[in-house]
């Protein structure tokens, strides 16, 4: 069955009243005719009955002919005029509703008609460089609600535009830094006819820790992309954090040691947890090498699992100092490679914090990073749903 259109809804309920108009129009005015009738054949049957008085009949047809009867049971016969003024106020009444309702209709159906035509005008005018405008349509009816929601949806395409234009420009930078690396040690190469091994030693091993580096990146771009599939059904099982905490940790005692860190860990509670063993070392893995790259020599490492049964929540604390972090940078430190705003510093975060953040919130999970300026001191805390004692 076809659907009504808008202006076919309108002219359909306006129809419905004007019907229902006429409808009620009828039946009054066959009231009318039928209480007259009705008066006309009590006073025809009062006639016929010998055994009445003439005089008082004639009385009764005086009392009628001046309006309504005072004296209850009377069947009044309308006077003509009364009766014409009876017929004009009804059918009068019925033409201004029918009047009033195509009016009503007709006036409701502009206004809206209008407002979707200035939708469309200004929808037309929105691409790739106008999204900042918007319809801006002000009222409380459905169509203006409608309008709200389409400006609303806009803001978030238009975030999402930026996320992805300036996303693409740090990535290129990224990308191309490594290349022009190689590309201008592959030069020098060329050019110098003949070159000292120790030379060519370290110029080959440069080139391979940038390409190197390219791969961590394209990596790290996929897995990404990977993370962000929402519609991919992924195997979960029961991780143990404290095992996957302390076996990382082990790979990181050589750098730890080498920067001085004082490492503090603290476990507490139930540790398991329901997810992608695969995932959840690569987050610990990211945010165990941002806290050691970024922490400031001589200083500490402070890692707390604490389970809370009570609360169904495995809280994960990870604790260092650092001075390459701002307050500035906290709002922004979940963006794929964002720049600290210390002008000095030329390293962008990469993209370790922005798949740690989607990794957790994949696993039902949040992530939160504290700042504390005066101590110098930035504390990741994140959260997982405790493992249900019969989920696996």
């Amino acid at each position: 069955m076809k659907r009504l259109t808008l202006k076919g809804k309108i002219l359909l309920w306006s129809g419905i009243i004007i019907l229902i108009a006429v409808i009620l129009y009828g039946f009054l005015i066959y009231m009318v005719y039928q209480f007259n009738l009705r008066g006309e054949r009590y006073f025809k049957s009062l006639m016929e009955n010998s055994e009445i008085d003439r005089s008082l009949i004639e009385r009764l047809k005086e009392s009628d002919r001046g309006g309504f009867p005072k004296v209850p049971g009377h069947l009044t016969i309308l006077p003509p005029n009364l009766f014409m003024r009876v017929f004009l106020t009804i059918t009068g009444g019925v033409i201004a509703i029918i009047l009033i309702t195509v009016l009503g209709g007709f006036l409701l159906l502009r206004q809206m008609l209008n407002q979707i035509d200035y939708i469309t005008r200004n929808v037309k005018e929105i691409d790739e460089k106008g999204l900042h405008l918007r319809i801006n349509l002000k009222g409380k009816d459905p169509i203006s609600n409608m309008a709200a929601t389409f400006d609303d949806m806009l803001d978030k395409i238009e975030r999402a535009f930026t996320s992805q234009k300036q996303f693409i420009q740090n990535a290129s930078h990224e990308l191309n830094t490594p290349l022009t690396v190689i590309k201008t040690k592959i030069d020098l190469l060329r050019q110098k006819k003949s070159i000292k091994p120790g030379q060519y030693k370290e110029t080959v091993d440069l080139i391979d820790s940038e390409i190197m580096r390219l791969s961590r990146i394209t990596e790290e771009l996929l897995m990404l992309s990977d993370l962000e599939d929402n519609n991919k059904q992924e195997r979960q099982t029961s991780i143990d954090l404290k095992a996957v905490l302390q076996r990382i940790l082990k790979l990181y005692e050589n750098r730890v040691d080498s920067r001085d860190l004082k490492l503090k860990s603290g476990f507490k509670g139930p540790m398991k947890i329901k997810g992608n063993p695969v995932q959840i070392e690569q987050l610990i893995f990211n945010l165990l090498d941002n806290a050691v790259k970024y922490s400031d020599s001589g200083g500490y490492l402070k890692i707390n699992i604490e389970g809370d049964r009570a609360k169904g929540k495995i809280f994960l604390n990870i604790n260092n100092r650092t001075s390459a972090i701002k307050k500035e940078d906290i709002p922004h430190i979940f963006e794929r490679f964002y720049r600290s705003v210390k002008k000095q510093d030329t390293k962008s975060f990469g993209l370790g914090l922005s798949i740690s953040k989607k990794i957790v919130e994949k696993h039902e999970g949040s992530i939160e990073v504290r700042f504390d300026q005066e101590r110098k001191e930035v504390t990741f805390v994140i959260t997982f749903p405790i493992l249900a004692q019969d989920s696996i």
